[in-house]
């Protein structure tokens, strides 16, 4: 134990000093001998298997996306209920909150390839289940749970498996690239899959949209089955024991590096107050503006929109500055407040567009961010972090924004969520700005 500590220590020593060196500059950019490669904006796509991967994982993205859809608006159907369509939001994220660390250490033990391979056919059984129950007309808001629960638990050990599995399949120059594609095709699938949920379900109702998404993750195993990921490193089965140690120890390291705790702080701010989309996008439509669910599915699609320009204008992007991540979430609670004054539909997409646009800059930035300054044996558990901050705060947003917009209204819990996220995210960055310069004065 005493022998992890003194290594621990010697490499944070290391790396503040490092912070020290490129927080004095304007921002921590990528380094200028790489600056030409990334002209190319699709860079990583000339890698095949991460070609493949990414043709994949964007039909499975669509199919997620109806699927969210589906279920948001099967809970108001069932319970036309804000505070239930919270509860179950919060059980769908709980895991994530509860076990995405532990999802981390599990990436960087077993081979991440077989890890997906697992949770994507745990994902095509879920889909199933919950389709057959809406199509049989046996559905209750218990079952909505309990598969909820189960989707949360899947995501808790896919989501950093799938982040970390990222430079495996390119290589650490490519990353910056292949995360930014990876946000276009997560947008673009989160704006296609979310008209396509609202058409389907107003079509063929909504076990048609819950059966597309099971069908949409089969070309998904099949390519994780075929690839031979080219950068893969090798990992050691260990002992319960070693997975708690390992645990600690990836906290500990991010604890004492400047850089990454500062990130953990801000992001986490971002995720707790400013990702309620799934419960917040619904009431909007429904009680807010009184729409149907096409006009919901419009409503997703345009914070998918939002997002997708986000990421395409990132893979362009050099820079990872902190800044970034800052001015995104700052923007992102400005745009909480305008929608919580807003009684106009057309407005209300114009400002989903550019939340999804600010929201997705501060992630990207934070993900390429962690994944450079992280050495490869901490990605996992570095990445299972990401994870918690960026859906394991859903919990506790989602069921804090359910419970104001029952009591109050949609429109107060907006407002609140926004007018604290901005002011938070500002003190965080006074905060941190003077302790960043006491320490390089320190130094000199």
């Amino acid at each position: 134990m005493i022998k992890i500590n003194e290594n621990l220590n010697q490499e944070d020593s290391i790396s503040q000093n490092q912070d020290l060196l490129h927080q004095t500059s304007e921002d921590n950019s990528i380094p200028k001998h790489n600056k030409k490669k990334w002209k190319d904006m699709w860079a990583a796509f000339k890698i095949p298997n991460f070609r493949w991967y990414w043709s994949a994982q964007f039909l499975s993205g669509i199919g997620t996306w109806a699927q969210a859809i589906a279920q948001s608006w099967l809970i108001l159907n069932l319970t036309h209920s804000a505070v239930d369509l919270g509860i179950i939001t919060m059980l769908q994220f709980a895991p994530m909150l509860l076990f995405s660390l532990f999802g981390g250490v599990i990436a960087d033990m077993f081979p991440r390839r077989q890890l997906l391979i697992l949770t994507q056919f745990v994902l095509v059984v879920q889909a199933v289940i919950l389709g057959v129950l809406v199509f049989t007309h046996s559905i209750t808001i218990l079952e909505v749970g309990a598969l909820a629960l189960l989707l949360g638990l899947v995501n808790a050990l896919n989501g950093p498996a799938q982040l970390a599995f990222v430079p495996e399949l390119v290589g650490k120059d490519l990353v910056p690239n292949a995360v930014a594609l990876n946000s276009v095709q997560f947008n673009t699938a989160r704006m296609i899959g979310a008209a396509i949920g609202g058409i389907a379900i107003a079509a063929w109702g909504i076990p048609g949209a819950l059966f597309f998404n099971a069908i949409s993750f089969i070309p998904a195993i099949c390519v994780l089955i075929l690839i031979r990921p080219a950068f893969t490193i090798a990992r050691t089965f260990l002992d319960h024991q070693t997975t708690i140690l390992g645990l600690r120890e990836g906290i500990i390291y991010a604890f004492n590096n400047i850089s990454i705790r500062s990130i953990v702080i801000i992001f986490g701010i971002i995720g707790l107050l400013g990702f309620n989309w799934q419960v917040a996008i619904p009431l909007i439509a429904r009680l807010s503006l009184h729409q149907k669910v096409i006009e919901f599915g419009y409503l997703m699609a345009a914070l998918g929109v939002g997002s997708l320009v986000g990421a395409i204008v990132q893979t362009r992007e050099n820079s990872v500055s902190e800044k970034r991540i800052i001015g995104g979430g700052i923007v992102l609670g400005i745009t909480l407040l305008l929608l919580g004054f807003s009684h106009s539909y057309i407005f209300s997409l114009i400002v989903l567009m550019i939340a999804g646009f600010s929201g997705m800059i501060a992630t990207i930035t934070t993900n390429t961010r962690l994944q450079l300054i992280t050495p490869d044996k901490f990605r996992g558990r570095i990445m299972g972090i990401y994870v918690l901050l960026i859906g394991g705060t859903t919990p506790i947003g989602a069921f804090l924004f359910g419970e104001i917009a029952g009591y109050f209204n949609t429109g107060i819990a907006l407002i609140i969520f926004g007018a604290i996220m901005i002011l938070a995210i500002t003190y965080v960055f006074a905060k941190d700005h003077s302790i960043k310069s006491n320490n390089v004065i320190d130094s000199i």
